[in-house]
């Protein structure tokens, strides 16, 4: 299983480092007896390397979102600190969301003990080696996050993805089949192929009546010479064949266009020809290279259309949008194409398809399921990303059930010693 954006918060982080101009700051904090452990949640005691580490991306999410609001304008952290964000001091906010993700962290750490997770050597060495890259980052080591607590939060992440296996993989409780799965892939995904013909010229001018109907002549020969075709894979050669006739086409109507105004312009126009000679070797000097061609090259697999919005795990940044006429025409134009590809097209039959008033497609549809091999389309990579992308909402919401039940005790000496504007935030 992917990730889920694993060590984002360190990215977040040395991103925030890296575009930072440095200025005077506060000593490298060091813990006292009395600070250790930030909160205590459920029992599990949370040191304060984690939560400042926490502090810190949430921090760079206050930031961001005090650069959107600024128009793009990098805000300072005077400004971070000055700013109210979802009603809240700034501070508070930042502290706020660093406790919910200590919850999470702690929710992670007693979950994957529950189902009696282990994490493998390769994950331990990856582990290791990012420990390795960033564990010297003066963004974690002069702001009090030592080695051990960015061990812990990388540590977490895997445990995340060994929990949400555990409940969503292949198999498991919570999550299904890998047929059930093809299916939910087949049922969201065309193959097909297609190319465009523009029935207007390149200033986007409309062809007069008589170029207008030689087209529309060219695209029923297309279709239909792409019909005769015996067999579907010589089907979607032919379609690869008509592209390039009709290719030749607009390059010759183009040049004949420009020698005709060069023309009328009293200009002269030459025609270069270039020649090109392949010298071959004796056996004895001779190199073979061996071309290998994709027969999938040129086919696109297309996602079916959905205006739902894509993550629904946050809605921090949420905003109303108003299309505008233009976008409202384009957002339909691609919905009633992804209407057609997925409910009305047959296989292996190529169609006309009106796009909009001035683009034709010429598409085919092949079988999808033709391409679902562990070689090709159906792969590890593919499997992670449809279990996430069909299940990632529903384990956020059964881990934010197991956080309701949890008790919080904040260590207030922590949290005024630790408050996101006493660190170091503007570290080059």
């Amino acid at each position: 299983m992917n990730k889920f954006n694993k060590f984002a918060a360190a990215a977040a982080a040395f991103a925030l480092a890296a575009a930072s101009t440095g200025c005077s700051a506060p000593e490298a904090i060091t813990f006292g007896k009395g600070s250790q452990t930030a909160l205590t949640i459920d029992g599990y005691e949370v040191p304060a390397g984690v939560f400042i580490y926490n502090e810190i991306y949430a921090y760079n999410t206050a930031s961001y979102q005090v650069y959107t609001k600024n128009g793009g304008k990098e805000p300072s952290v005077e400004d971070v600190k000055n700013a109210t964000i979802e009603s809240m001091d700034a501070t508070d906010w930042i502290q706020d969301k660093a406790t919910q993700a200590c919850k999470d962290f702690v929710a992670n750490e007693k979950e994957f003990e529950k189902i009696g997770g282990k994490l493998t050597d390769d994950e331990l060495a990856e582990i290791k080696d990012m420990l390795s890259s960033n564990g010297s980052s003066a963004m974690f080591s002069e702001n009090g996050v030592g080695e051990e607590s960015l061990r812990k939060v990388i540590e977490n992440n895997y445990k995340q993805t060994h929990i949400f296996e555990h409940y969503y993989g292949l198999g498991s409780e919570k999550g299904c089949t890998e047929d059930e799965l093809k299916e939910y892939y087949q049922d969201k995904t065309a193959r097909i192929k297609y190319f465009s013909i523009s029935l207007v010229d390149d200033e986007g001018e409309k062809f007069d009546a008589d170029e207008t109907r030689r087209i529309n002549n060219m695209i029923d020969d297309y279709i239909k010479d792409i019909n005769a075709e015996k067999t579907n894979e010589a089907k979607l050669k032919k379609i690869d064949e008509c592209e390039e006739e009709y290719k030749s086409y607009v390059e010759k109507r183009t040049a004949e266009a420009a020698a005709k105004a060069a023309k009328e312009a009293g200009e002269t126009t030459t025609s270069t020809t270039t020649t090109t000679t392949t010298t071959t070797t004796g056996e004895k000097g001779a190199t073979t290279t061996t071309t290998t061609v994709d027969p999938h090259e040129k086919e696109v697999t297309v996602t079916k259309y959905s205006t739902t919005t894509a993550d629904n795990s946050s809605s921090d940044n949420a905003t109303t949008t108003t299309l505008s006429a233009e976008q409202e025409k384009i957002q339909k134009a691609q919905q009633d194409y992804s209407d057609y590809l997925f409910n009305k097209i047959a296989l292996y039959k190529a169609e006309r398809y009106d796009y909009d008033e001035n683009t034709v497609y010429i598409v085919i549809k092949a079988d999808i399921k033709e391409r679902m091999t562990s070689e090709d389309l159906w792969n590890d990579t593919t499997i992670d990303s449809l279990l996430s992308e069909r299940y990632y909402s529903d384990f956020e919401d059964m881990m934010k059930e197991i956080v309701k039940g949890y008790d919080i005790k904040k260590n207030s000496t922590a949290y005024r010693k630790y408050s996101p504007f006493k660190l170091k935030l503007d570290i080059k």
